[in-house]
């Protein structure tokens, strides 16, 4: 009987880990989306490196990700990785998961039921966004693979690579937590020391062109199509393109987009003695704009400021958003 119970104990374990594992990682030396390649697991250090992810589901549902409709607080996933290798004197070294990246998840991938990433891509066509914050409030840069230092390793030694996607949250440090969706892939890279010098060249270009152009969004975000229609006069669409132009006039607003947090319209934040400072819609204002030639998609909070006596000040555009992202401005229709 207790060996029964170990078994179905490891059978309930295995279906577990497949249940949150079951991905099908292919590799490749071009893009999957530019070509016909021929997928393999082992590379040359001077070889580029792209990962097809095949789901079986779309992005959304395997990573339980909510809420696609924030421009301004992209999704993400935990990405996590390690290498087995032999130093330089011959010793081999089992390597552990080090620090927590965040990948960016492109609104344009959620329905998508394959994922594309860049493990040590062409800095030309380099596409996959990482960070060390999840809020993508800081330096955003490309694959951290390209931080790899072959001259440390024995010259033609493998490095073995595994690397771990983790969904539903926004904590890197909960990425052995039961439960959540994860996906594991390993590949091989040999170990060529005269490669050490394009490595860090591209690593640089990577890192750039990322920073420069990663973030910027190929079409509107879906709340665009499908906003809040509030009944409250205040909220229709003439009257907040009025309030806009006169709080942003250095912005030309090409589109904006209620989205409602449910409940009532309207809350009110008050100061530490009960005493109203101001109410504020119950959602946030979408605007898609054009600003010294270029387009962004950000948001602003509406607001109307306590005027004394159970009454408020006429409403306004306040606390706009930080790090607003372009947008092609042909992609606003």
């Amino acid at each position: 009987m207790r060996n029964f119970i170990i078994f179905l104990i490891a059978i309930l374990i295995t279906a577990l880990v497949t249940a949150q594992n079951n991905g099908t990682f292919k590799f490749y030396n071009t893009p999957p989306d530019k070509g016909a390649a021929v997928s393999k697991t082992s590379f040359k250090s001077n070889e580029f490196i792209y990962a097809r992810m095949e789901l079986g589901k779309t992005l959304k549902e395997y990573f339980k990700i909510e809420d696609p409709d924030v421009a301004t607080n992209p999704h993400v996933l935990v990405f996590r990785v390690k290498s087995d290798f032999t130093a330089k004197d011959g010793q081999s070294y089992l390597g552990s998961y080090y620090g927590s990246h965040y990948l960016y998840v492109k609104p344009e991938d959620l329905s998508k039921t394959y994922l594309d990433l860049d493990i040590l891509p062409d800095p030309a066509l380099a596409s996959s966004v990482f960070c060390l914050v999840s809020t993508f409030k800081g330096g955003k840069y490309g694959s951290p693979v390209y931080g790899l230092d072959l001259t440390s390793k024995k010259n033609n030694s493998t490095l073995h690579y595994t690397i771990l996607l983790v969904g539903g949250t926004t904590n890197g440090n909960d990425y052995d937590k039961p439960g959540l969706p994860k996906a594991t892939f390993t590949f091989d890279i040999v170990v060529n020391h005269a490669d050490q010098t394009v490595i860090d060249q591209n690593e640089k270009l990577c890192d750039k062109k990322v920073a420069e152009e990663g973030m910027n969004l190929t079409a509107l975000p879906p709340i665009f199509s499908k906003p809040s229609k509030p009944t409250d006069p205040k909220l229709q669409p003439a009257k907040l393109a009025a309030i806009l132009k006169r709080d942003y006039p250095h912005r030309q607003v090409l589109k904006m987009a209620l989205r409602s947090d449910g409940g009532n319209t309207w809350l009110i934040s008050k100061n530490d003695f009960g005493i109203p400072r101001y109410r504020y819609y119950n959602g946030i204002l979408h605007i898609a704009y054009k600003q010294d030639g270029v387009c962004y998609v950000g948001t602003v909070e509406l607001i109307e400021n306590y005027k004394g006596g159970g009454t408020y000040w006429y409403l306004v555009a306040d606390y706009s958003s930080e790090y607003d992202r372009k947008i092609n401005c042909a992609a606003v229709k």
